[in-house]
């Protein structure tokens, strides 16, 4: 018989495990390799862009970069960026939407290297690893110490095609900073379920803060959050009551600050924009939104082709019986049948769908009208559902791949551990590598895009009208050097912007650049006709204004020409160029009761009084146009002038002086 052991005996034959100075380098082993996947996701990332560092600024970089005024002033400016609208610095106002964090990034690099895109998408490029490897990051601490599928939901999210406008197109930082906070926040949460504390509640209500200073999208996480700790946590509903509060209470400070700054205005949507906006019937406006939402998740499993524009009028209305609705319907209902089927089982692809669904919910047209019909950019963060789901499904596939009982200590170990899972993933990877890269050459310049994407989108006024706009640009049009190639140029614009208005045959924007391509072919009846119709369509607009204006100044007509100016200014406040055409056209009153004094000699000092108080009105306007774009050179001449004709030369010459130098400095920067 089996003599019985004692406690200490039996302590004593059982096996001695790792001591905790093992343990503790067998964890440093294992956070060691774990960054590494990390950095080689981010280098994946960062590689699949390598091919947009040279390229120029396009699309909506223009308005928000070097043709903003507000960006141009640098670091200066920064103050006032947090105080006005996204788009505030252009010469069209836009008050619908709220981001100053993007914005000041902007600023800050034209601070670093004026009118230099290559540091943006140097930038653009840093901030998507940075995305990417935190993505990594975070997925391993939601499952609970397992690589493999956050590591391919990461990598799939690196490569694919559809983030293509996001990263390439530098006006999209607002996508990449938003899920770099998002991410964070997130992962504060995780941290606050398992270590407590108000510490890690207050980074998650920081980076949340500052998602929304991003985009305003961010706002769907706060739905995301507390769903992904149900589905990966076993926190606690007070845990996660807390997390959705410390989420909510900076979501309503942004809104009210977004509020006090945008006004609350419900600006109408241009049905240029936004095609649903002009479906008069809200069910066909839904069942199209639906319909073009099922175009979106389409693209999430064949990124092809990819397309920078899709408005107006490239999708049809899509009726209730409609089968691109009736599809997307029933795939729809079935993925969120099963998500609800599979909730209570906290099965992951349960909450990639649900995440999909939240976070497309607010860009999706379904809800509420936004300013797009179509943007892949607006795909970005949902994307992170559906390579969350292939990424589940396909470890399901390789189930014995996936099976993790401790993460590895070295990389080969775990590219070994799941080597068929990998290989087959390296394939799709590189089939997305491709596509990204090869529509990332599309990026590099607005004329490459545009002509590019009117193959694709030929009924797309929008894009037309893009093309038309950049080949008349004073820029283009000085770098083809040549007249005859000019007003070849010029032709060619003629006729796409006929194209767009038989598209659109309401499209303001296209009647006014039309205008203001004959009246710079000093067709001043048809451009004339041009004006007017713009400012039927769409009075409001201040640059078909000021453009109407000019044609007027020149024709003489300079009270309608007055009238102009003021109606362009009252539209937008801070319009350098209007505020400088008014201040010339008092400087022509003035000059005209100058002239006045010989042929009324017997009125003579009331004509100087006349003529001094039109100067000094000139020279208040000439001022305010200087404040609002302190580069823009003709307010300082003409300044100069007025204060010569009031007989001061020393400050004349002051100002004539300094719009040479203010030219000299606009040549520099547009040459670096």
């Amino acid at each position: 018989m089996n003599k019985k052991l004692t406690r200490k005996e039996k302590q004593a034959a059982q096996p001695k495990g790792p001591s905790r100075q093992q343990q503790h380098s067998l964890i440093a082993a294992t956070q060691k390799t774990k960054r590494w996947l990390g950095l080689l996701l981010a280098a994946v990332a960062m590689l699949v862009y390598a091919n947009t560092v040279n390229h120029q600024y396009v699309l909506d970089d223009w308005g928000l970069i070097p043709e903003n005024k507000i960006t141009r002033k640098g670091t200066e400016g920064l103050g006032e960026i947090f105080k006005t609208s996204y788009r505030t610095g252009m010469d069209i106002p836009d008050y619908s939407l709220y981001r100053p964090l993007s914005k000041a990034t902007f600023a800050i690099e034209w601070e670093i290297a004026p009118n230099n895109p290559q540091l943006g998408h140097i930038n653009n490029i840093l901030m998507y690893g940075l995305c990417c490897y935190l993505l990594f990051l975070v997925l391993v601490r939601l499952f609970n110490g397992k690589w493999i599928v956050p590591f391919i939901t990461a990598l799939l999210f690196a490569v694919h095609p559809i983030h293509t406008e996001v990263v390439a197109n530098i006006k999209s930082r607002d996508e990449i900073l938003a899920m770099i906070f998002l991410i964070l926040s997130l992962g504060a949460a995780l941290t606050y379920v398992t270590r407590k504390g108000v510490v890690p509640l207050f980074i998650l209500s920081g980076c949340f803060f500052l998602a929304m200073l991003s985009k305003e999208s961010s706002i769907t996480w706060i739905a995301v959050i507390p769903l992904a700790l149900y589905f990966f946590t076993e926190a606690k509903k007070s845990d996660v009551f807390n997390v959705t509060l410390a989420a909510v209470i900076p979501s309503v400070l942004f809104l009210l600050i977004r509020r006090s700054i945008l006004g609350s205005a419900d600006l109408p949507i241009p049905v240029a924009d936004n095609y649903l906006a002009g479906i008069p019937d809200f069910l066909t406006q839904r069942t199209s939104a639906i319909a073009i939402l099922g175009f979106y998740f389409y693209k999430l499993f064949v990124p092809y082709p990819l397309m920078a524009d899709a408005s107006f009028s490239h999708f049809p209305p899509y009726n209730w019986n409609d089968w691109h609705f009736l599809v997307t319907l029933l795939v729809f209902l079935g993925l969120i049948w099963y998500a609800l089927r599979r909730f209570t089982a906290k099965d992951p692809v349960a909450f990639a769908i649900l995440y999909f669904f939240i976070t497309i919910s607010i860009v999706s047209n379904v809800l509420l009208l936004i300013g797009t019909n179509y943007a892949e950019r607006l795909l970005f963060a949902p994307s992170l559902g559906w390579c969350l789901a292939i990424a589940v499904v396909l470890g399901r596939v390789f189930e014995r791949e996936t099976s993790e009982d401790q993460p590895p200590l070295l990389l080969m170990t775990f590219f070994k551990k799941h080597s068929r899972l990998l290989a087959f993933t390296a394939v799709l990877s590189l089939v997305f590598f491709g596509v990204a890269t090869s529509r990332n050459a599309a990026w590099e310049t607005n004329y490459k895009l545009y002509t590019t994407d009117i193959a694709k989108v030929p009924n797309s006024a929008h894009m037309r009208f893009y093309l038309a706009n950049h080949i008349t640009s004073e820029e283009y049009l000085t770098d083809l050097g040549d007249s005859v190639k000019a007003a070849l140029s010029q032709e060619q614009a003629i006729l796409q912007l006929d194209t767009a208005i038989m598209i659109n045959e309401k499209y303001a924007d296209a009647y006014q650049r039309r205008g203001y391509i004959r009246y710079s072919k000093k067709e001043y009846p048809r451009a004339e006709v041009d004006f007017k119709k713009a400012l039927d369509i769409n009075p409001t607009e201040p640059v078909a204004h000021n453009n109407y204006g000019n044609l007027l100044f020149n024709s003489n007509r300079f009270d309608e020409a007055k009238v102009q100016f003021e109606q362009a200014i009252r539209y937008n406040p801070r319009y350098a160029h209007a505020l400088n055409n008014l201040a010339s056209i008092y400087g022509v009153m003035g000059e005209g009761e100058r002239q006045a004094i010989q042929a009324d000699p017997l009125n003579a000092a009331q004509h100087s009084a006349n003529a001094k108080r039109n100067y000094e009105t000139a020279i208040g306007y000439f001022q305010k146009a200087i404040k609002e774009d302190p580069e823009y050179p003709t307010p300082y001449y003409l300044m100069g002038i007025t204060y010569r004709n009031l007989g001061d030369e020393q400050t004349a010459r002051t100002y004539i002086q300094k719009s040479e130098e203010v030219k000299k400095i606009k040549r520099y920067n547009a040459g670096n």
